[in-house]
This record gives C-alpha cells, structure tokens and sequence, in this order.
C-alpha cells in the first residue's frame, strides 16, 4: 500500500513536471517526454485509424488497440485484422501507435501518447455523429502494459492532450509484461538512460496502481506457449487487481504463443463475448 501511495505522488508530480515543460506543442500534438534526453521537437501524432464508423451499433462501444514492441516499436500493422474482426460486430475500432525508445522517447511518453490517441479517437466518434458507449483500452504485449497503466490512472496521462480526457471504461491485456521490474533489461526501453534503477519505475507499474479505479473491469488473455512474456506474469495481476477491487476476467490459452494472442480468431472471440458484442 505504501509503495502504491508513493507511486501515485510521484507519478502525479512527474506528468506535471512533464507538460510543464514539454516545448510549444501544434494543437494536434501531446507534450514531449518528460526526461532530459527525449526528443524537444513537438510531435504531431498520426491519425488513428478508425474502422466500423459508418456500422456500429448504438451507442457504439469504441475500441482503442495499442501495439506492441517491447517499448521500441509500436506498429499497428499487425492488428488490422483484429479491428477489422470487432468492427465487424458492432464496435468503432481504432488502430493507434505512439512513441518509443526509437525516437529516444521514454516514459511518460508512451503513457501519455495512449491517452492522448484514445481522446483523440473518442472525439473523431463523435465528431462523426456517432453515440459513444463504452471506452475499452485494449493492448498487446508492451501495448497491454501502457494500456493497463493509462486505464488504472484515470485520466492522469491525458493532461497536455488536445482533446478532452477520457478515462477507459474497460482493459484488456493480451500478454503483457505489467510488472515492469520482472521484465528486467527490456523496461529499460521504456525508461531510458536517466531512469536505470527499477527501483524507480513505480510510476509506470502498472501493479502499483492495482488498487485504482476498482469499477475498471479487467479482462487478460495470454498464451500458455508464450516463450517471450510468461503466463505468469497475467496470472500474477489478475490476483493483484482482484486484491484491489477489481471484476477481472481471465484466459490462457493452450497452444497459443505471444504472435497469435492478438489473432482476429483468436482474441476476437474473447473480447467480443467480454463487450457483449453481437457475433
């Protein structure tokens, strides 16, 4: 409880320090990371890429998709067809990317480029006349880690972004790394050269804040043949967010590793029963 106190503090200090003094932003574009060695040029986010605008049901249940890439990459190429699949059922889905250790952009960066890309994504809803339902986060791998983090803080990540804060009424996870320290040499790509010691990355723990936002519905998925990111590790958050409060639903899946778990027939079946959405 203490360490999750202290996180939340100095998580709340840091995205303040963060948007402070992040450089003159276009108002297309979040601020810029939060340590001395991330890029000062502002950023201008691509677009999401939006599917089932013109299909969804009403009110629509918006689906915002976080790549993955071990906090270096975030391409979301690799989810289209899993947008294209829940579109097909009723939601308005949105593909996202954000920045990464190869733009020498570390946390809170990646946080912040979430939240951002869903507000974004919500207001382009609504801008096309669309009712908007439920707001669900759903992330793959490092994407899984972010969208834990940016659903289990609320709106905390949204402050600097152009659009108007949204908070994600829902998460899924599909086999992410959520304890940052258990993920050892590679987190480093999220928090950078300034940040070398885990013992400082409570605030970008998602299992520092499994105590939050208790109504947040959580549903992991993860494949039991993941060689890349243990089972383990959603096995370990599901009981942490059940300790703190949360309705969390679960499923390994044999035979499934960590390429296939974001699979349109794979995840897809998963979390369109979770949604309710029709088949």
């Amino acid at each position: 409880m203490v360490r999750r106190f202290v996180a939340a503090a100095v998580l709340a200090a840091w995205v303040a320090a963060s948007a402070a003094c992040a450089a003159p932003a276009p108002a297309s574009g979040p601020g810029t990371a939060g340590t001395s060695t991330a890029p000062q040029a502002p950023w201008t986010p691509p677009q999401p890429e939006l599917y089932g605008l013109d299909t969804a049901d009403a009110p629509a249940t918006v689906v915002v998709l976080v790549p993955g890439g071990g906090w270096a990459s975030a391409d979301p190429t690799g989810l289209v067809p899993l947008a294209e699949w829940l579109a097909a059922r009723g939601a308005v889905v949105a593909t996202t990317t954000y920045r990464t250790a190869a733009e020498q952009a570390y946390f809170p960066t990646p946080a912040q480029d979430v939240a951002c890309a869903m507000a974004r994504t919500v207001a382009l809803v609504r801008d096309a006349g669309v009712e908007v339902g439920e707001v669900v986060l759903v992330g793959h791998s490092a994407g899984a880690q972010l969208a834990a983090l940016v659903g289990l803080t609320g709106t905390t990540f949204a402050d600097g972004c152009p659009d108007d804060a949204v908070a994600a009424d829902r998460v899924v996870g599909l086999a992410g790394p959520y304890d940052v320290v258990a993920a050892a040499g590679i987190a480093t790509n999220l928090f950078g050269p300034d940040l070398p010691d885990p013992a400082d990355w409570a605030p970008g723990d998602p299992t520092a804040f499994a105590d939050e936002r208790p109504d947040l519905p959580v549903l992991l998925v993860h494949g039991e043949s993941d060689s890349t990111v243990p089972v383990s590790s959603s096995t370990a958050f599901a009981r942490q967010l059940e300790d703190g409060g949360h309705d969390v639903s679960t499923a390994y899946l044999s035979g499934v590793d960590h390429g296939s778990v974001y699979g349109a027939d794979v995840a897809g079946p998963i979390i369109a029963e979770w949604l309710g959405l029709t088949s």
